[in-house]
């Protein structure tokens, strides 16, 4: 296909172009303005204007929905849980995990970082960043799941050696690692997931009087960058989240409010009830997913469905 840029006057090459938005800086300028800058005839700029809009037509800059791929997405090694999902975690901005103390959203993500080491994902085997903002990383756990999947899968890859963690106590050592640490573990090592546990734990503050306002910017400013990283290097992002009492409404719900919840992609609850030992997983939102759940159980080897 012939470039855009010999189709173009040279003359709104030079004035008219935002590089960044280019060639849609050329459809959306002021015609009028555009002849101003440029000297060329409104019949000009007009004739332009048609060659750059069935350029962009033609090269699929702009697209149907038929021809909208489906996400790439990341089993979670639980039947139920999958069907749910429809295939797994997608790679694709951030999913949210929330629910109550013990529930087993830690246990959901260290069998995720088995699985995305387990499952190639465009030909490869990823590894996976695991950030803790709260306890210690449950390494005796993952050693007893690791062995496990050893076990069941007769491999003898080494699990624990490709889950990359790091501790963090507050937002400006998650920024430092988002914006430094894993960018360069990103370039160097073949990574599928990044996880964070928990989102929260990060924002913490002994302060009474929190300045909500600044801590907005602050979740924007790590959730823009978590969906660059998850664009840039094609990872799925996995954000684990407490909760928070609704004394009016008598109701537990995610916490940071709105400011994080707009910045979610994938919203999912994992709930327990009368201290049985059946889990729920429940979808709040999802940009392709409908309302829906599924029940599952966590076993010394992992998360399984009843019927397994």
């Amino acid at each position: 296909m012939e470039d855009i840029k010999s189709l173009v006057d040279p003359r709104i090459l030079a004035k008219s172009i935002d590089d960044i938005n280019y060639p849609f800086s050329i459809l959306v300028n002021d015609t009028s303005q555009m002849e101003k800058k440029t000297g060329l005839t409104l019949k000009k700029i007009e004739e332009v204007k048609m060659k750059v809009a069935s350029y962009v037509l033609i090269s699929k800059f702009i697209t149907t929905a038929d021809q909208i791929l489906p996400w790439k997405r990341i089993s979670t090694g639980c039947k139920a849980i999958d069907s749910t999902l429809t295939g797994g975690i997608p790679i694709n901005g951030i999913t949210e995990i929330f629910g109550c103390s013990g529930v087993g959203k830690t246990q959901f993500c260290l069998q995720l970082c088995l699985q995305v080491q387990l499952l190639a994902i465009d030909g490869k085997e990823k590894g996976a960043i695991y950030i803790c903002t709260e306890d210690p990383f449950p390494s005796k756990r993952f050693h007893q799941l690791s062995t496990r999947f050893k076990e069941k899968h007769n491999v003898i890859t080494d699990f624990e050696k490709n889950v990359y963690i790091n501790h963090v106590a507050d937002f400006e050592q998650l920024r430092r690692c988002l914006y430094v640490h894993a960018p360069n573990l990103l370039q160097t090592k073949d990574i599928g997931l990044i996880i964070i546990d928990s989102i929260a734990g990060a924002f913490r503050s002994e302060n009474v009087d929190v300045n909500y306002t600044s801590r907005g910017r602050e979740l924007c400013e790590i959730a823009c960058k978590l969906n660059n990283l998850s664009d840039k290097y094609q990872v799925a992002i996995v954000c684990i989240n407490q909760v928070t009492e609704d004394v009016q409404q008598g109701k537990t719900e995610p916490c940071l409010g709105l400011a994080w919840s707009n910045n979610v992609n994938y919203r999912c609850q994992i709930s327990r009830f009368n201290d049985r030992p059946t889990r729920e997983f429940e979808v709040i939102f999802g940009p392709d997913l409908p309302c829906r759940k599924c029940t599952f159980e966590i076993r010394e080897d992992g998360l399984f469905s009843l019927e397994d």
